[in-house]
């Protein structure tokens, strides 16, 4: 039976940070029968003017919890509780597993994610000769659940939290700074990480195994009616439904392959879409982890890792002509060549869903779509340890348009990707500020609804098929 790539990479994840644990403490699989216990919820979000900050920031209080279905929604004390306090070996060494509970915030979810400003509101370039550094990461709050991380919840520092018992609150100063739009009007935080099992009924035959509970996250407005009160609504459109998604990322097999559930980054990210595509965005690329070395796939051009060119990429592994290579953590090299989708590849509906008749893959894209960017003009093509430069300003950025980085994801051929740039009007080689101005994707003339060519028709959307099904070019 074939084990998909992405199944042994998160194998050798886990046993990566299991080096040096006794045999006895080793929890190798991840402990998914605790995830009944552990809910995150953010309880609310305020937003309030910084007139300290340059740029005109702004002071988001994220007040959150973390709650017990099993026990009636009793909140867990994670400041305390076992499932939050592991740590192995114990300080001062080094961790090699622990508990990890983190807050994200992020922007502008009202079209496509960028972050812009996340790094520096200047937009200054990032130095640091150390890899790690992106280029539109979110803010980041780590270690929730220690003394620092995060403080208990009061009337005065929590309004709008009826119960105050085990919830706490932390916040940050952002300035976002506009990209491709006058103004940035709507904000994301996350919570995620993972509990160790440990202290739970579970936990003796996983003992000290990550808990891959389910990531929250909550939007918010930047210029709110009442800045006592800022979550809002989701306001982006629903492009694909995360149940199809689990259909296959279930951890079972499909056909000849084993398909993981959707735990990411050390079981740090679950099963909800709507915390990838926050740092999978338009703006986003493999760079924090390149450098010079001597596999060339580590030091050679940078890879998107955009959600809408990235997923595509990764399912579409056994279809494309060039291998979709993304360098990770610690410089891993990702290879999806050897990826087979275990279903029809060209049916969109596996994944995408329909409203009103129209299917969230159909063209034209909304016109807020970013491009997708492929080179952020970083300097980090230099051996370890030496100062490398992150450019976080993406009006620079060499960019892919919209519809072209979607389609050429799976059409990556030479000959396809010269017909999208001659007859569609798509480039592989211009800047956001370009788009729509003197770059003009016509791709929807031809490929749009009812057209000849409409996607609809050409990828036979909705009808049957096998796992060794290809759509032609």
């Amino acid at each position: 039976m074939r084990v998909a790539t992405t199944l042994n990479r998160i194998g050798a994840c886990a046993a990566l940070l299991l080096l040096g644990v006794p045999t006895a403490q080793r929890a190798d699989a991840q402990a998914w029968d605790a995830v009944k216990y552990f809910k995150y919820n953010i309880e609310n979000v305020t937003v309030a003017p910084d007139v300290v900050a340059p740029g005109g920031g702004y002071t988001v209080r994220v007040m959150f919890s973390v709650t017990d279905p099993t026990n009636g929604g009793a909140a867990w004390d994670i400041k305390s509780a076992a499932p939050f306090q592991y740590r192995y070996p114990p300080p001062p060494e080094t961790a090699t597993i622990s508990a990890r509970l983190t807050l994200n915030i992020g922007w502008d979810p009202s079209s496509d994610f960028f972050n812009t400003g996340s790094a520096n509101a200047a937009l200054n370039a990032v130095q640091s000769t150390l890899p790690g550094t992106a280029a539109a990461m979110v803010v980041q709050v780590n270690n929730l659940h220690t003394a620092a991380g995060s403080q208990p919840c009061t009337a005065a520092a929590c309004p709008g939290v009826a119960d105050l018992t085990n919830r706490y609150w932390v916040e940050r100063t952002v300035t976002p700074v506009p990209f491709g739009r006058a103004t940035v009007t709507h904000g994301r935080v996350a919570i995620e990480g993972r509990p160790v099992c440990n202290g739970l009924v579970e936990c003796a035959v996983t003992p000290n195994a990550n808990i891959p509970v389910t990531s929250a996250t909550a939007d918010f407005a930047f210029h709110p009616a009442n800045p006592q009160a800022a979550m809002v609504a989701n306001p982006r459109r629903q492009v694909v439904d995360i149940a199809k998604c689990m259909g296959c990322h279930d951890g079972g097999p499909h056909g000849d392959t084993t398909v993981p559930r959707l735990s990411l980054h050390g079981g740090n990210r679950n099963q909800n879409l709507d915390v990838c595509v926050m740092c999978h965005n338009a703006n986003q690329t493999d760079v924090p982890y390149r450098y010079f070395a001597a596999d060339p796939r580590i030091s050679g051009p940078e890879t998107a890792v955009d959600f809408k060119t990235m997923v595509h990429s990764i399912h579409a592994g056994g279809f494309r002509e060039t291998p979709f290579v993304v360098i990770g953590r610690g410089s891993s090299i990702n290879d999806y060549s050897d990826v087979r989708f275990p279903s029809t590849l060209r049916n969109c509906l596996n994944c995408h869903v329909e409203n009103g008749g129209k299917g969230s893959y159909e063209l034209p894209l909304n016109a807020s779509v970013l491009g997708t960017t492929t080179a952020t003009g970083s300097v980090y093509n230099v051996p370890s340890g030496t100062m490398r430069s992150i450019d976080v300003n993406p009006a620079n950025d060499v960019k892919t348009s919209p519809t072209a980085a979607v389609c050429s994801s799976c059409h990556d051929k030479a000959e396809v990707r010269s017909h999208m740039t001659r007859r569609g009007g798509a480039s592989f080689s211009t800047t956001q500020s370009a788009i729509g101005v003197t770059v003009r994707e016509r791709c929807a003339s031809c490929h749009g609804p009812g057209k000849d060519k409409d996607v609809k028709k050409v990828h036979e959307v909705g009808r049957s098929g096998t796992s060794s099904d290809a759509h032609d070019d």
